[in-house]
């Protein structure tokens, strides 16, 4: 993973592999005499991994995000803060991924390359956020909700930063795919076992909830607490693994890829979540029709699930068809349709009302009650989000502030796919074929929005600055070679 640029980085691979090994070897023995000489020996272990983690950050570009994503996809810092009550990581974390950037250009004439595409377009939604503060009533919550964006969105330029070739693709794919299946195994046999009497170190939650009528159920939440949030972070790996398992070369690749992806398809049908079950049908489908399309793929899958159909959890499909209440607001309408009527009712009146600076970002909740009132169909007595991402940005930043984000998400969209043109163009299918997962995995992620606000967003964040990086990279890697001086 050594990614030196001089020229005589070649010749110096032997040399750091050895400093490496070597490097691992001490840890390994300082680990070692650690569990056995000190008090708290898990404790100790877990700094001396912790230390040497850090040296690998600093020095490679490759661990850095691989260490990023893993941190992103599997909700490492939310869950040592509110689960563990340990403090913060990841605003450490991202100190140390800046400090390695500065340290490899200072030391290795390793210059920062990329990430001002993603800079560009987040600062200009961070303004307008920023902006809406001026007629929030809640300044403190619409604060604190731009400084949520502002560190969340840092990754995406950081990713851009530390992304230098198309070779590092691969590797930070299978981190999140790796994540995804590591999650969705203990969710799937939670589920299967009914072992819901352990969260798996917090990796594993879930709760009782509602799902139907008067169908109660267990609701799988992973790392998360929040099932729909949970889903729509499987929805947006499963085409990564999708695209594992078509291109990998070595078949044990393909069939973990595939199992990845069965088991994030399976969880996101224990979570119960609506929207997250129809936004995995329409990835599932892209995924599918990518040229070549594979249709006997298709075909099989369609057949799994018509025999697997009476197989689902006790009112799965009637949870389902409920969806064909929304904007319904009868006695026997689903109280969760009605719920999400009320809050989409909310957020339209408070854009209609403030159709040019919104209500202030952070502040739907606040002026929820008063818009739900009136609409006559409030059915929590409670604050609530609009549960819905593009009306959540219409409500709180209004008309600057939907363009603002519209062109930050279709940015995104068109870098994507620039990049895929030109890796075809130059023959480069495998690059091609990430760049189109990216592609749809956005597309998942805004398909889920439409039943949900941006919250629990950091995975997003680090594959928009992916897909930010996608277009730098492909230049880079089709770019004609120099001619050789005569």
């Amino acid at each position: 993973m050594i990614s030196g640029t001089h020229p005589g980085a070649a010749l110096e691979a032997p040399r750091l592999r050895a400093v490496w090994a070597a490097g691992a070897l001490a840890a390994g023995t300082a680990a070692g005499l650690a569990a056995v000489v000190l008090p708290q020996p898990l404790l100790a272990v877990a700094a001396v991994a912790g230390l040497a983690l850090a040296a690998l950050v600093v020095a490679d570009p490759d661990w850095a995000l691989g260490t990023v994503a893993a941190f992103a996809v599997l909700n490492l810092a939310n869950l040592a803060t509110d689960y563990h009550g340990a403090p913060s990581l990841f605003q450490p974390l991202l100190a140390l991924v800046t400090l390695g950037i500065a340290f490899r250009w200072l030391a290795r004439e390793e210059r920062p390359v990329g990430g001002s595409r993603a800079a560009a377009f987040v600062a200009v939604y961070a303004a307008v956020a920023l902006a809406s503060l001026l007629v929030a009533a809640d300044f403190a919550a619409g604060r604190t909700e731009v400084e949520n964006l502002l560190k969340d969105a840092a990754l995406a330029v950081l990713v851009g930063l530390l992304l230098r070739r198309a070779a590092g693709l691969r590797p930070v794919i299978w981190v999140l795919v790796g994540g995804g299946a590591l999650l969705a195994t203990i969710s799937a046999f939670q589920f299967l076992t009914g072992s819901f009497g352990t969260s798996f170190l917090g990796f594993g939650q879930s709760a009782v909830q509602n799902i139907v009528g008067g169908v109660d159920d267990v609701r799988i939440s992973g790392p998360i607490g929040d099932p729909n949030f949970y889903a729509q972070w499987l929805v947006m790996l499963t085409p990564l693994a999708l695209d594992r398992a078509f291109a990998e070369r070595r078949l044990s690749l393909r069939l973990a890829a595939w199992y990845a992806a069965a088991a994030m398809a399976a969880s996101v049908v224990f979570t119960f979540s609506r929207g997250g079950a129809l936004a995995l049908g329409v990835v599932v489908l892209l995924m599918l029709l990518r040229r070549p399309a594979r249709w006997h793929v298709l075909a099989a899958l369609a057949i799994a699930a018509a025999v697997a159909a009476p197989l689902l959890p006790s009112g799965y499909l009637d949870r389902l068809t409920a969806l064909g209440q929304v904007g319904t607001v009868e006695s026997t309408t689903d109280v969760s349709i009605r719920g999400r009527t009320a809050e989409t009712g909310a957020g339209w009146a408070m854009f209609v009302d403030h159709p040019l600076t919104g209500v202030g970002i952070g502040n739907y909740a606040g002026h929820y009650q008063e818009y739900a009132r009136s609409l006559g169909i409030e059915v929590r007595r409670v604050d609530r989000q609009p549960h819905n991402l593009f009306l959540e940005v219409a409500a709180e930043t209004g008309l600057p502030g939907l363009a603002a984000f519209g062109a930050l998400v279709g940015g995104a969209f068109f870098a994507v796919a620039a990049a895929r043109r030109r890796w075809r163009a130059a023959g480069r299918e495998a690059e091609a074929g990430i760049a189109y997962a990216v592609g749809v995995t956005l597309v998942g992620w805004a398909a889920t929005s439409v039943f949900l606000h941006l919250d629990f967003a950091r995975p997003w964040w680090l594959l928009m600055g992916i897909a930010f990086a996608l277009p730098r990279l492909a230049a880079t890697d089709t770019a004609p070679a120099p001619e050789a001086a005569p």
